[in-house]
């Protein structure tokens, strides 16, 4: 039985704690939160409550914790964490800064201590099943992908714009299906509705032979999350929400006009639609975490993957001030 605690049990935080209190292997201890209210949580799923996350990981020396406080505090909480020895599944993103989350990331490696990061597209079924079709060669070479990630302003987000706070989802969802990180990016930010934070971005990400087109913003009233691949050999289209996966594959043929010049002619293409298992990503995602904890193995969204998205989120807000595209320091 591995011994759980989790840090921060607001809007994503309590959903980390009823997930393992249902879950076989797994003993929520604690929660810690600074409001008081938060004790709520724990006399719901029958764990103690503190106010103070380190006396929690002092007096109950969890195994594990999920960190799900603002993401300013990422830092701070995630050194005590992994000073303490405990393994961390620390929510997207990693830190709110490079130099913050290559400190994390370095200092889980020197003590050798797990750090996962909570990127829940990655455990997403629809999004496993894509990426074994693109794995599989079905979609031929991949040329362009589009995310489309918009909806209201959430009011839990106090500390992040509209790119470090969601874009990253599809930044790391972009590089996890292609198998790479983009080599130079481009993007456009501003503040629609919300004078002090980026509340709408769109993003181009260039990965040589392939590129990516992200639209996110904290201003459409309608909550979209969608992604859609275009390869030589066939087109998906994805829903995150639904779980929904539809393929179009191409049919077509290379061959000559009359005149000799070279023509592609397409006929109609074949539809189907992708067999999806659906389930809660965050348990899956937690299920991963408690695994890789249990038998001593890296998770596979590891502080380094987290900090490869931090660090092109931040060059797209680097570009977006500049106003010019930026080589990835990926």
């Amino acid at each position: 039985m591995i011994k759980v605690g989790v840090i921060g049990v607001g809007n994503m935080g309590r959903h980390h704690a009823r997930i393992y209190s249902q879950m076989e292997g797994a003993d929520l201890v604690a929660v810690a939160d600074l409001r008081e209210e938060a004790e709520e949580v724990a006399v719901r799923y029958g764990a103690r409550f503190y106010r103070d996350h380190r006396e929690m990981l002092r007096k109950e020396r969890p195994d594990a914790v999920s960190v799900a406080v603002p993401t300013a505090l990422h830092r701070d909480v995630g050194v005590d964490c992994l000073k303490a020895g405990v393994a961390t599944l620390m929510e997207k993103p990693l830190a709110s800064s490079v130099e913050e989350a290559e400190e994390l990331a370095e200092l889980a490696e020197a003590r050798g201590v797990p750090l996962m990061v909570g990127h829940i597209e990655r455990f997403n079924p629809a999004v496993r099943a894509l990426k074994g079709l693109i794995d599989r060669g079905d979609l031929g070479d991949l040329t362009s992908l589009t995310a489309r990630r918009v909806g209201v302003f959430p009011p839990q987000v106090k500390d992040a714009d509209v790119i470090l706070d969601l874009a990253v989802h599809d930044i790391d969802i972009c590089s996890f299906l292609l198998g790479r990180l983009p080599e130079r990016v481009y993007a456009r930010a501003g503040k629609a509705l919300n004078s002090r934070k980026w509340d709408f971005a769109g993003i181009f990400l260039d990965y040589g032979e392939a590129s990516a087109l992200i639209q996110v913003n904290w201003i459409t009233p309608v909550k979209i999350r969608e992604l859609t691949v275009t390869g030589t050999g066939g087109y998906a289209e994805l829903n995150y929400i639904t779980q929904r996966l539809r393929v179009y594959e191409s049919e077509y043929r290379r061959t000559f006009d009359s005149f000799g010049d070279f023509v592609v002619k397409f006929g109609s293409p074949r539809v189907r639609e992708v067999p999806v298992e659906g389930a809660e990503p965050l348990f899956l995602e937690l299920s991963h975490f408690l695994s890789c904890v249990a038998e001593g193995r890296t998770p596979e969204v590891s502080g380094r993957e987290g900090l490869s998205a931090v660090v092109v989120a931040e060059d797209a807000l680097r570009s977006s001030e500049e106003g010019k595209v930026v080589f990835c320091r990926s």
